[in-house]
C-alpha cells in the first residue's frame, strides 16, 4: 500500500475516533435537550464509527494484499464478466430487500403517527428512488 493511502486511512481513523469520543462525551455530559442537540451525539458517534472502521478495514485489506498475492489478484479481478455479473446480481437483490424494508419503515412511521412532513419526506424519497430505478432501466434498455 502506498504512503498516500496509508496516510488517508490513518486520518480517517483519527477523525473517526475524535467524532466517536465527541459523541460519547456529548451524550454523557450535555443534558439540556434543545433543537437538534438530542440527536447530535448519535450522529457524531455514527459518523465516527463509520470513519474509524472504514480506515481500519482499508488498512487491513492493504496488509492482506501485501502478504498474499493470490488474495490481491482476487480483489483486483473486477474486470471479468463473472465478477461483474455477481456484483450486479447482489446489488439487485439488495435493492429488492431494501425496498421492502423502506416500505415497512414508512408503514411503521404512519402507524406511530409521526408528523406528516416527516412521513411525506420518506414517501418522497421512496418515489425518487423508484424514478431513478425506472430511469436507469430505460437508459440501459436503449443502450443494449
Amino acid at each position: 500500500m502506498n504512503n498516500h493511502k496509508t496516510t488517508k486511512n490513518i486520518v480517517f481513523c483519527v477523525i473517526g475516533a475524535v467524532l466517536l469520543i465527541a459523541g460519547i462525551l456529548l451524550a454523557a455530559f450535555y443534558t439540556v435537550p434543545q433543537g437538534v442537540m438530542p440527536a447530535l451525539p448519535f450522529v457524531l458517534g455514527g459518523y465516527g464509527l463509520l470513519a474509524l472502521f472504514s480506515g481500519l478495514s482499508n488498512m487491513s485489506l492493504g496488509r492482506m494484499r501485501k502478504k498474499d498475492s493470490s488474495f490481491a489478484k482476487q480483489i483486483n479481478n473486477y474486470d471479468d464478466e463473472r465478477s461483474a455479473f455477481i456484483d450486479q446480481k447482489a446489488k439487485a437483490a439488495t435493492h429488492d430487500f431494501t425496498t421492502i424494508i423502506f416500505l415497512a419503515f414508512i408503514a411503521f412511521l404512519a402507524v406511530m403517527q409521526v408528523h406528516l412532513a416527516v412521513l411525506f419526506a420518506f414517501v418522497g424519497a421512496f418515489f425518487i428512488r423508484i424514478f431513478v430505478l425506472f430511469y436507469h432501466i430505460r437508459k440501459y434498455d436503449k443502450e443494449m
